[in-house]
């Protein structure tokens, strides 16, 4: 018999679009704060059901492959670099900071002498994947700055025991260096902080700057601490290599100082009723709860990622008819000799009247769609056709449908579209089968470039829609081996991905780099080796090439790099985390184009 204990039943209980918190010590043995941090500032301004979620279901064995653990590890590696006492000045270099990054490997990934070989073999593997991603995350700095050149006032400065704005506070300044601040252009402290996530768009910015918040916080705990007014703050995005220089007008810190008091009231508020509200957002897919949470449920929101648990698993219960009740949990004798889950018809008699009428919608839509999840094709009035809600365009979805007017739909739709428009420009048949596998191929490509620049795959990502230009270019210059077999379109999609990724290198390069003088000098001598009236050709014609003569054709885009091989997974190995791919560092290269190509496979 397999036993099942839902692990929140008997410490939370929705009621309504509020988390109640029905365990005995809970709210002031793992809840309640003694002092605010900006983080926890964060949480209380946003959903502060999920922070509760995070709090009691945060595990001791973290995955070290991990944004948070990698992150961390990232901070630890510049933590020890900068550490006068340890490296001198001049040490502070990429190569210093690789050895750091191997000590460090040492202690987590240490070998065993006596385990199994596929076990020291996947340790061995684990090692140098987890290495290289650690080195991902903080090699940007170089491209910021020259860590030599830092004046280095502290290090991991802890804030603890003060008070800002009559609340107190906790915490830990990542670096503390006395210059010249680049918005007062005063000389004194600049408080700054490492980040290896991905840099705010000015787009997101105006709807809050968390970043900017946590630095005004540090700049007036260092005054607190200190006496000397903060000259600067700068969050340092160490994994892209830039950099933002936080606003600490007058203004700007009353506002963050009135938020950061109101978010300590708030807490103090929620640890004394035990509740603690939700609040929708586009991190609703994050969230631990979100498979149990009923205002998640009610805005057709979703688990964006692996190893979330279910509604059963979590076992939150409902105090109030209306909202959404948890499963109950799976009885021992509902389970067969052989461990299976045995499954019951439910019992409607027991079903809310509201929730029975929604249901029956669901139907009656379900019923109006092919297997294929596509309309048929039919004669039906209007009013028998799903009404599909719009929302604002940074909305991803609408009453559990993607919303019309997001900029998710303007991606799907616009890669269908073009899917249809080279098709039906190479003379191919437009059939249904035919325009999906096209467009998943172009999704495919788009999304793996997009990763490797942002580390996100999102539709929603202004990121999307620059790699979706790019492939563009891909396809203006790279033909399509229509005709050909699987290994032709094997090669070209790997071809087409090199080139995505050759585009933004090249692109960033202009973004970041000093441009030459006269760079127009290093094309002088060139001369094309094949016209644009070729390259436009009937693609139909082109076809017919082998796919040999379409390779050889292409001689800028080379053959696919070997990659890292895949982890082994031993038998018994309690410390081994299957690990997973990981983007590629963002750095520039110096190299040319095919070079490019070939480094970012």
């Amino acid at each position: 018999m397999t036993n099942h204990t839902p692990l929140l039943r008997d410490k939370l209980a929705w009621d309504g679009k509020t988390l109640v918190v029905t365990g005995d010590g809970l709210v002031e043995n793992k809840l309640r704060r003694a002092a605010l941090s900006p983080s926890t500032s964060k949480s209380m301004q946003s959903c502060a059901a999920r922070w509760v979620g995070e709090r009691l279901l945060r595990s001791e064995e973290e995955d070290p492959f991990a944004p948070a653990p990698l992150g961390t590890s990232g901070h630890a590696v510049l933590e020890d670099l900068f550490d006068v006492r340890e490296f001198a000045v001049e040490m502070r270099t990429m190569r210093t900071a690789a050895s750091i990054v191997e000590r460090h490997a040492d202690k987590l990934w240490a070998d065993d002498p006596n385990a199994d070989d596929a076990v020291r073999a996947a340790v061995r593997i684990n090692r140098y994947r987890w290495i290289a991603d650690v080195r991902t995350s903080y090699e940007g700095l170089w491209t910021i700055e020259d860590p030599k050149s830092i004046n280095v006032w502290g290090r991991e400065t802890q804030i603890d025991g003060l008070f800002l704005n009559g609340v107190p506070i906790n915490g830990f300044i990542d670096r503390i260096q006395e210059g010249t601040g680049a918005i007062t252009q005063k000389y004194g402290l600049i408080a700054e902080d490492f980040k290896t996530g991905k840099v705010p768009s000015k787009y997101s910015l105006r709807y809050g700057d968390d970043h900017g918040d946590q630095l005004r916080i540090y700049a007036a705990a260092l005054e607190a601490k200190t006496g000397e007014k903060a000259v600067g703050a700068t969050v340092l995005y160490t994994k892209f290599g830039e950099k933002r220089d936080v606003d600490l007008s007058e203004s700007a810190m009353a506002k963050t100082l009135k938020t950061f008091k109101l978010s300590w009231d708030r807490h103090n508020r929620y640890m004394k009723n035990a509740e603690f509200p939700t609040k929708v957002s586009a991190l609703c897919g994050w969230c631990p709860l979100v498979n149990s949470c009923p205002v998640a449920k009610a805005e057709g929101k979703e688990g964006k990622i692996d190893g979330l648990l279910s509604a059963t698993d979590l076992g939150i219960p409902s105090l109030r008819p209306g909202a959404a009740a948890a499963p109950e949990p799976v009885p021992d004798d509902s389970v067969d000799s052989d461990g299976n889950l045995i499954l019951f018809a439910p019992d409607l008699s027991k079903i809310p009247a509201e929730d029975l009428a929604l249901v029956e919608r669901a139907s009656e839509l379900a019923a109006h769609m092919n297997v294929s999840g596509e309309n048929p094709k039919n004669d039906s009035d209007e009013e028998d056709m799903p009404k599909i809600t719009e929302d604002k365009v940074w909305i991803e979805t609408a009453d559990g449908e993607l919303n019309p007017n997001s900029f998710a739909s303007i991606a799907a739709i616009g890669n269908a579209s073009l899917a249809v428009d080279v098709l039906s420009k190479a003379g191919i048949e437009l059939k249904g089968s035919t325009v999906k596998a096209l467009a998943f191929t172009f999704l495919s490509i788009v999304s793996d470039a997009q990763f490797h620049w942002t580390g996100s795959r999102s539709l929603m990502d202004g990121a999307n829609t620059r790699m979706r230009g790019a492939l563009r270019s891909v396809i203006d210059t790279l033909p399509l081996p229509f005709g050909q077999d699987e290994a032709a379109w094997d090669e070209w999609a790997s071809a087409a991905l090199r080139r995505c990724k050759a585009i933004t290198s090249v692109a960033l390069s202009t973004y970041h780099d000093e441009a030459p003088e006269r760079p127009w000098a290093a094309l002088a001598g060139i001369t094309a080796t094949e016209s644009a009236e070729t390259v436009k050709a009937a693609p139909k014609a082109r076809a017919k090439a082998p796919a040999k003569a379409v390779a050889e054709a292409v001689v800028e885009a080379p053959a696919p790099v070997a990659e890292v091989p895949a982890v082994v997974e031993a038998p018994v190995a309690a410390t081994v985390t299957t690990i997973k791919p990981a983007p590629a560092p963002a750095g520039l290269s110096d190299h040319d184009f095919p070079d490019e190509d070939e480094d970012a496979a």
